[in-house]
C-alpha cells in the first residue's frame, strides 16, 4: 500500500465533507491493499476485524454505501453477489472481472463508441452514463480449473 494514495483518499473524504472516522480509515486501507480484486461486504468486514474487532458489520455497511455514494469506491453486480473495489485512478474505465478469483483488470480502451452512435442516431434514448463489465476468467484461474 502507498501511504500517498491514502493520503489522496483522506483528502478526496475531506473535499466531500466527509468525517474521517477510524472504520473509514480502514477500509480505505484495505481496498488499497486489495489492489485489483474485488471485495464483498463480508470480506471487508472480516478485514476490518482483524484491524478494530469493535467495528461491527451494519458500520461496514454503512461505510461501503457512503463510500459508493461520494465516488471513492465502486460497487459491482457479480454473479454471486454485490462486491466493492476503489474507484480507478483513471477517470473513465470499464472492468474484465474474473468469476473466479474476483480480480480485475481495466479494458485498455472504451468500447462504447459504435453503441453511443447507434443509440443517439436511432433511439429516442439519451445516455448519461454507461459502464461495460466483461465476466470470465483470468489466465491464473484458467489453468487452476483445467
Amino acid at each position: 500500500m502507498n501511504d500517498k494514495q491514502l493520503t489522496k483518499l483522506l483528502h478526496a473524504m475531506k473535499e466531500k465533507g466527509l468525517k474521517f472516522t477510524p472504520a473509514r480509515e480502514i477500509m480505505l486501507k484495505i481496498f488499497l491493499q486489495a489492489d485489483d480484486k474485488l471485495l464483498s461486504a463480508a470480506d471487508t468486514f472480516d478485514l476490518v476485524r482483524k484491524e478494530n474487532a469493535k467495528i461491527n458489520f451494519s458500520t461496514v455497511y454503512r461505510n461501503l454505501d457512503t463510500l459508493v455514494t461520494n465516488q471513492l469506491i465502486e460497487k459491482i453486480t457479480c454473479h454471486d453477489g454485490i462486491r466493492y473495489k476503489l474507484i480507478s485512478q483513471k477517470q473513465h474505465h470499464h472492468l474484465m472481472i474474473c468469476t473466479h478469483c474476483h480480480k480485475t483488470e481495466p479494458l485498455p480502451f472504451c468500447p462504447y463508441g459504435e453503441l453511443e452512435a447507434f443509440i443517439k442516431n436511432g433511439t429516442d434514448f439519451l445516455p448519461t452514463n454507461h459502464h461495460v463489465e466483461i465476466y470470465g476468467y483470468c489466465k491464473n484461474c484458467r489453468q487452476e480449473l483445467k
